[in-house]
């Protein structure tokens, strides 16, 4: 009784650098937790799991441009969403709507990027959507929270460390079903430094497939060494069935978010 919390870092002897980073110690870390959640995973095309993906797959649909967008419930929900973006340069945007029921609630700021939405009290009855005129970018289900989408952008003046991934699916092994498994990244900006790892300096535009693996069931990838991600990068973990559906899947996705040595210039 009475005794003070402590840690072996504070009293000077080594913790875990992951601890550090989650506690909160180590400046500009930032721990990112994905995870994307769908019942309706098909055989069509690969799609990342979020809530509105259909049967038909495909990869998710960003704003052309930064765009405000206008968030309601199903029901009379007014609890207090937590709009995690960025803004038309890439630039982190977050903003607190209160949902106001079945009418529409339209963001304060424009965003070219939906990285989340987040109920900050209660629990939600309806589904919660977040839309641009007809346009769905990011929903709640039922009493879920929060949305569930294995989809990030990496905001500019930061750099995304990818640790970990794993993939879940309802799917039985045959000897012709399985489910494939792929890492779709886009490059909307400059990449930073010379020929760093092997573009030339400035490439953007690109968009490639940076891993692709068959799974039944379970899929992990736990890299030995983390995966860079620049800043601007569009990053939409993505599965698709050989055959029949829909199935369910899931796709866990983590690492840490670190600010650049200029993000107070960018």
């Amino acid at each position: 009784m009475g005794a003070q919390v402590s840690s072996i870092t504070r009293n000077g002897r080594h913790e875990p650098f992951e601890l550090q980073v989650a506690r909160g110690q180590v400046a500009l870390h930032y721990p990112i937790e994905l995870f994307g959640y769908s019942t309706a995973v098909g055989s069509t095309a690969l799609g990342p799991c979020w809530e509105g993906l259909t049967q038909s797959g495909g990869a998710y649909a960003y704003p052309s441009s930064a765009v405000q967008m206008t968030l309601v419930s199903t029901t009379t929900d007014t609890q207090n969403v937590l709009v995690m973006g960025l803004d038309a340069n890439y630039n982190l945007l977050s903003e607190t709507i209160t949902l106001n029921g079945t009418t529409n609630v339209t963001t304060v700021n424009s965003y070219l990027r939906i990285n989340g939405l987040y109920i900050t009290n209660g629990v939600n009855a309806g589904t919660i959507t977040c839309k641009n005129n007809s346009v769905l970018y990011a929903q709640i289900n039922i009493g879920i929270g929060q949305s569930q989408m294995s989809i990030y952008t990496v905001p500019k003046g930061y750099t995304f460390y990818l640790s970990y991934v794993q993939a879940n699916a309802s799917i039985g092994f045959t000897s012709s079903t399985y489910m494939t498994f792929a890492e779709y990244n886009k490059y909307n900006l400059p990449v930073l430094g010379d020929n760093y790892l092997g573009y030339p300096l400035g490439y953007s535009g690109n968009t490639n497939v940076l891993s692709q693996s068959p799974f039944v069931q379970i899929f992990n990838v736990p890299y030995s060494v983390p995966v860079t991600h620049e800043g601007g990068t569009d990053i939409q973990f993505q599965m698709k069935a050989s055959t029949g559906g829909p199935y369910t899947g899931s796709i866990f996705a983590g690492g840490v978010l670190i600010a650049n040595a200029d993000v107070g210039s960018t």
